[in-house]
């Protein structure tokens, strides 16, 4: 366990965003012009993402280390993580930079928040104390809801940050009561000290319902139901670039700190009292695996606003996600089977390919056209045949459709599942084959609108240079690692020994 001087080499990354806030930040004192103040905030952040990826390349660690006497901890797993949100807080700007939702007197601002959000998703992968689960929590929260409003004159844009605070505040609300219980039991803020005094005193009823509660207020951040009802007003209503961003980097971070906790308080426990709440969550979790992924499917049968429509497929694949998480039981006893998290990791990262691809292609069409429903996609593979072809391809990915990479992703989720071998995870296994069948309905009206039905405007939509490149790069990705996967599987294997 390290001091804090030690310590700062495994906060490089983290470093290096939290000067690129300051610096984004005291640009706006010297008042640019408005395309000189764009044109620096995305050079600053540009330089900044290429900096610590490179830094989180070079402290990628060996092993664990525990720094800042044990409140975060540096693996593989952060690592890895730090490199997804970075692309994702990357490619975010790079779609706002084109875009007419945002204005260019809130660029700085929003690549600001946009940075330290990221900082803050980086503490929340690597968090393996109470407190710094909920300060890093809390922190990406509150920036959230202020990009959730950042059209300002736009009455859905200020209901959607409205909501988001409110749903916000009540998740935070209940994940601090559990995390209290936790403090209340232990005496200590550790997960590791946590876990001792939870091992020895076989999981009592109070500890229990200390871990729902803080499951519960995690929950909020995957959007899982019951806790999903803020989604689809907040992905509407903010700009569709940051919506782009909710959906990709808040919920992955909500997975990683699951992950963690999970593994920090759970992982190699044996005993007939771990086994059984193990057990007992794995069956939670799988039932709101279920509801979530079927919740989301159905209801994103009847949207015509492609932005909502992606925000309820969005909550059916925090379903999908939720079936690995399932597989606590399998972390637990003298032989830790980590297949279910790996499963989650090789899914997030496959996932941040098509969905951002997906949402990158529905921010040039409201750019162009002014509107997001379905009816402006008409005819989009005769008049932007590039963005309706990448579009098909990351809708089927969305799907699940061989040969592309959310086929491999939902591969290697169902082998986890399958792999428990008893009759509760064969039935979510089917519950969830069935929701990806459902699935095929929504996204192939999509692919049927831009190829086959005919809009009386054919003037053609063009995505602009940056875009057309940013959508090529995100294809690639999503076609190759559905061919050829095994780099990410390894990747994943060593993110989880």
């Amino acid at each position: 366990m390290l001091g804090n001087g030690a310590s700062l080499a495994y906060v490089i990354p983290e470093g290096i965003l939290g000067v690129t806030v300051a610096l984004v930040m005291a640009l706006g004192s010297f008042k640019p012009t408005r395309t000189r103040g764009v044109l620096a905030a995305a050079g600053i952040a540009g330089m900044a993402a290429a900096l610590a990826a490179t830094a989180a390349g070079v402290s990628w660690p060996d092993g664990t280390v525990l720094a800042f006497h044990g409140n975060i901890v540096s693996d593989g797993m952060v690592a890895v993580f730090r490199l997804v949100f970075l692309l994702t807080g990357l490619l975010t700007i790079v779609f706002a930079y084109g875009s007419d939702e945002v204005d260019t007197r809130d660029f700085g601002d929003m690549t600001a928040m946009i940075a330290a959000s990221v900082m803050g998703m980086c503490f929340m992968a690597a968090a393996a104390d109470l407190l710094m689960m909920y300060l890093a929590m809390e922190f990406v929260g509150i920036l959230s809801y202020v990009l959730a409003g950042l059209k300002r004159e736009d009455q859905r844009s200020s209901e959607a940050a409205l909501k988001y605070v409110i749903f916000g505040a009540a998740s935070s609300g209940v994940a601090l009561f559990g995390m209290s219980l936790l403090y209340g039991i232990a005496g200590d803020t550790s997960l590791a000290a946590v876990r001792a005094v939870l091992v020895g005193h076989g999981f009592e009823p109070l500890g229990l319902m200390a871990l729902v509660m803080i499951l519960a207020g995690l929950g909020y951040k995957m959007a899982a139901v019951p806790f999903h009802m803020w989604c689809p007003d907040v992905y509407q209503g903010a700009p569709t670039p940051i919506t782009a961003f909710f959906s990709v980097a808040p919920k992955a971070a909500g997975f990683a700190l699951t992950l963690r906790l999970m593994d920090l308080l759970l992982g190699g426990i044996d005993g007939d009292a771990g086994a059984s709440l193990g057990h007992g969550l794995a069956v939670l979790i799988g039932l709101v695996s279920m509801a979530t992924m079927t919740v989301g499917n159905l209801s994103a049968l009847k949207q015509t606003s492609v932005k909502r429509l992606l925000a309820y497929s969005s909550i059916a694949h925090a379903g999908y996600l939720l079936m690995g998480v399932a597989t606590i039981p399998a972390i637990m006893g003298p032989s830790p089977d980590y297949t279910g998290f790996r499963a989650v990791f090789f899914y997030l990262v496959i996932y941040l390919f098509m969905n951002l691809g997906a949402f990158l292609v529905v921010t040039r069409v409201v750019t162009r056209l002014g509107s997001d429903d379905v009816s402006a996609f008409r005819s989009l593979g005769r008049r932007s045949p590039l963005a309706a072809v990448v579009m098909a391809i990351f809708l089927f990915s969305l799907v699940g459709l061989p040969p592309t990479a959310g086929f491999a992703g939902k591969f290697y989720l169902f082998y986890a599942i399958l792999s428990q071998g008893s009759a509760f995870f064969y039935i979510l296994a089917l519950v969830g084959v069935a929701n990806s069948f459902i699935s095929l309905f929504y996204y192939a009206r999509i692919v049927r609108v831009m190829f086959l039905d005919k809009s009386p405007d054919t003037r053609p939509v063009p995505v602009g240079a940056l875009a057309a490149v940013v959508l090529v790069i995100l294809a690639i990705p999503t076609i190759l690692f559905g061919i050829w996967f095994g780099p990410l599987v390894d990747l994943a294997g060593w993110v989880f020994i």
